[in-house]
């Protein structure tokens, strides 16, 4: 009898134990060995001054992204010799495979030593220019510069792609080609790095060392590249039946980062947290997008918001646009379009899925004239402006809030025909976390 309720006992814990492991650790991210390549750009003409500028800022992203020990090279492949590098790499796993003294990838050369000092990283990064284009636009007067910068990820262990990413960036300038160039090219890291945290193997992983009611402590800080503002999904795993599968089951705000350790805010969570909760990096642009309706002293005013979120916590700036509709005129061949520019700053207070944010700005309205039959257009400054209030939020998921908005706008007519107008304002809107 107490045999059989032993076994009992222990066929129940057997099987609690699979789907609560006890003593499981979670993963903590380290810094990964990363070769980059210089860039290629075979087949166009790119003036040195620009692809040294290229290089440089490639260079930079994976050295500041933080989550990464870079060696760098000089050597450049063409689209082509992507593809032979990568058989190369599969090659050289093989029991029997010998190494030449020199390899050549498309229009690179590689000597035995090169080769290995290079798969002897993780991870072989090689960046390649697909497009390049300057032209003159005569319509929009100004010089416009296209490129396409393809960034190939590749697994030295195995010679696997781990990743191609295909980076478009452009700029344009009235007046100068080179600066419509350099415009270009200094878009390239903002979307890099963003390309990078959004590759699932470059992630950041990471636990809780110590919760208090809403505020945690999490290992690993600028060291390995965190900053205010980013969020973590909380992660809880189990395993039935001998699969191991996992949920999001949280949301954690980073509020304040040290060399490696970071202090962060849980916005909602389901289940208690210690010092074993795993979290999930979850990549993100680092703007709020905000779309909202005001009404101000009588004045309808649709507008479209971006708050910085990335790198700042509490306060937070942010560009708006509004339409004050009211001063929008058609008539005829006659249209003036207005737009609010605005330039501000929200203080945020989070408390769990609810925030509250103070908020102020200035700003100017421009309106653009055009008349169909001769042809004319004509811009000008109409007003000038500021805004202040607060702001209540919601958060209905991990990537969306409903708020709505609470104060006074007021815009001053800088001449004949507008008028001032505003006042007490009311709104309300979405925000989604890019």
């Amino acid at each position: 009898m107490r045999k059989g309720l032993l076994a009992a006992v222990l066929a129940v814990l057997i099987l609690f134990a699979g789907i609560f492991p006890a003593g499981a650790q979670p993963v903590v991210s380290a810094k990964q060995d990363i070769a980059v390549f210089a860039l290629g750009y075979y087949g166009w003409f790119i003036p040195s001054q620009a692809l040294g500028t290229i290089d440089l800022r490639i260079q930079q992203v994976f050295s500041n992204i933080g989550r990464f020990t870079v060696f760098g090279t000089a050597k450049r492949l063409s689209s082509a010799g992507v593809q032979q590098f990568i058989d190369a790499l599969r090659q050289a796993k093989q029991a029997n495979f010998v190494l030449p003294e020199k390899y050549q990838f498309g229009e690179a050369f590689l000597t035995k030593a090169e080769f290995e000092r290079l798969t002897g990283a993780f991870i072989v990064v090689v960046p390649v220019v697909t497009n390049f284009a300057v032209y003159w636009d005569s319509k929009a007067g100004s010089w416009n510069c296209n490129i396409t910068t393809g960034v190939t990820f590749i697994d030295a262990t195995g010679g696997t792609v781990i990743s191609i990413e295909s980076i478009d960036t452009s700029g344009s300038d009235k007046i100068n080609q080179n600066n419509a160039v350099m415009s270009a090219i200094n878009s390239i890291p903002s979307e890099l790095e963003y390309r990078i945290r959004a590759i699932p193997a470059f992630q950041i992983s990471t636990r809780i060392l110590e919760a208090k009611g809403s505020r945690v402590k999490i290992q690993l800080g600028s060291n390995m590249g965190l900053k205010k503002g980013d969020e973590y999904a909380i992660v809880t795993k189990q395993t039935i039946g001998g699969i191991e599968d996992s949920k999001e089951t949280g949301l954690i705000l980073i509020t304040d980062v040290s060399q490696q350790l970071s202090m962060g805010r849980v916005l909602y969570r389901s289940g208690a947290l210690d010092g074993n909760t795993q979290l999930k990096e979850i990549a993100r642009r680092g703007t709020d997008l905000d779309l909202y309706f005001h009404m101000s002293g009588g004045e309808s005013l649709p507008g479209l918001r971006a708050t910085v979120s990335r790198g700042f916590y509490p306060l937070r700036p942010y560009v708006g646009i509004q339409m004050p509709l009211s001063l929008a005129f058609n008539f005829l061949t006659v249209t003036v379009i207005p737009v609010n520019a605005i330039f501000g700053a929200e203080f945020m207070l989070p408390m769990g899925r609810l925030h509250v944010a103070p908020y102020a700005g200035v700003g100017f309205t421009y309106a653009h004239l055009t008349e169909a039959i001769t042809g004319y257009e004509n811009d000008y400054l109409s007003h000038f402006g500021f805004q202040a209030g607060g702001r209540v939020g919601y958060l209905l998921s991990r990537d969306m809030r409903v708020f709505v908005d609470a104060g006074l706008d007021y815009w001053l007519s800088l001449g004949w025909p507008f008028n001032d107008y505003g006042g007490v304002t009311i709104g309300a809107g979405l925000s989604f976390k890019l």
